[in-house]
């Protein structure tokens, strides 16, 4: 009998403490985006076609390109990016039908025609492929991502 009531301690204490264990992390926004560029303005925007609302102070957008690879935040604001920002408003959260946009820099140091936009050592020209994810940076899960041709 007393082996019996050890037993079930032993059991309630495992149970007790592997049921702390589940995942009770936030929900992963999941949205679609849009994707365009404008060159003559160095920005890449990015419209919210549909899904859940997201913050831009918790997510983060990659771009790949060939082997080159670059990520930027709103703590990049003046280092890598000149911009990271909602258009039309002052909020940080973007909802369907929203837009927000990163404007790069005009690439310096080229030979010939200068079109394209730089973000930190990562240089989209036209006629090139990019990869681009939005991730949450939460739980470094992916919000949502494409390609687009410039």
């Amino acid at each position: 009998m007393l082996m019996l009531a050890v037993t079930i301690m032993i059991a309630a204490v495992v149970s007790t403490f592997a049921g702390g264990f589940s995942d009770t992390g936030e929900k992963v926004p999941q949205a679609t985006f849009k994707v365009r560029v404008n060159l003559l303005e160095n920005r890449t925007y990015f419209d919210h076609a549909g899904g859940d609302p997201v913050s831009l102070n918790t997510l983060q957008v990659a771009f790949l390109s060939g082997e080159k690879k670059t990520t930027l935040t709103r703590a990049d604001v003046g280092k890598t990016c000149v911009n990271f920002t909602q258009v039309g408003t002052s909020q940080t959260t973007v909802k369907a039908g929203d837009t927000f946009y990163i404007e790069g820099e005009t690439p310096t140091n080229v030979i010939g025609d200068s079109s394209g936009i730089e973000y930190g050592n990562l240089r989209m020209y036209p006629d090139t492929e990019v990869t681009w994810m939005v991730i949450d940076t939460r739980s470094s899960k992916t919000v949502s991502m494409g390609s687009m041709y410039l």
